[in-house]
């Protein structure tokens, strides 16, 4: 059974990139979740099937690697492909070119399947597969790094989720997760380093109007710096883990 790999074009605009003129990390999450969204759609598998059965692909982990920094004049060639399904999860990669075939992204993703009215995971079906070009028999996994909590704090922030942070299905869309824990970082790093590694665990949700606050470690390592961090709510829950390495 042949894969099904789907590929689309995203022009860069000017309100996506920082003050250097590069890409938002958000920007490029966007498009890796558009991306996903678009190939369910053409498959006839997408929003409107899921809410015809009660169901949500939700994101799990991610694993990221930047090569290099998109600008703003680029356009650019962004390519998905389902890898493999385990029960209720999902493996997807990703890559991220520019106009002259330039590897600019790389990254793994592990979703999961979830029963929207029961919110508990809910099993791949064998016509979800059979669309993407994949077998229920077909189990290899991605390996994810475990990410730990910050041990050392350095940096902490307070964020309210606003209206416009929610999603389809009525939680936090999962990149704002990903601008929160930016925010938190020093602004020396956001500004004068380069991201070369961004890795994700998404543990628990929260909705509008909870205050959640961003604890983060920065760590020195020769060249780098390695930034740990978690996005908690009002009750100190754990909702996401992220690590991120710095090139200077």
């Amino acid at each position: 059974m042949e894969k099904s790999i789907y590929e689309k074009e995203y022009d860069v605009h000017h309100y996506e990139v920082d003050s250097n003129g590069r890409i938002f990390v958000a920007s490029i999450m966007n498009y890796l979740d558009d991306l996903a969204v678009s190939q369910a759609d053409d498959l006839n598998i997408g929003i409107e099937y899921l809410g015809a059965n009660k169901i949500a692909w939700v994101i799990y982990k991610w694993d990221v690697k930047f090569y290099k920094y998109a600008m703003g004049t680029d356009k650019l060639r962004v390519r998905t492909e389902p890898y493999s399904v385990k029960k209720f999860y999902a493996y997807r990669k990703y890559e991220v070119l520019n106009s002259d075939g330039e590897l600019l992204v790389s990254a793994n993703s592990l979703w999961f399947l979830i029963d929207t009215e029961k919110r508990r995971p809910s099993k791949i079906s064998e016509e979800i597969c059979t669309k993407f070009g994949l077998s229920l028999n077909d189990k290899k996994q991605i390996e994810f790094e475990r990410l730990k909590k910050p041990e050392n704090i350095t940096m902490e922030k307070e964020f309210q989720v606003r209206y416009s942070d929610i999603d389809t299905n009525r939680h936090v869309n999962n990149v704002r997760y990903i601008t929160w824990a930016l925010e938190a970082l020093p602004e020396d790093i956001l500004s004068n380093c380069t991201l070369k590694e961004l890795k994700i665990n998404y543990e628990k949700e929260t909705a509008y109007g909870e205050i959640i606050k961003v604890l983060c470690e920065v760590k020195e390592v020769e060249n780098e710096y390695i930034t740990i961090s978690s996005v908690q709510n009002s009750k100190d829950e754990k909702l996401t883990l992220f690590k991120m390495v710095w090139s200077k």
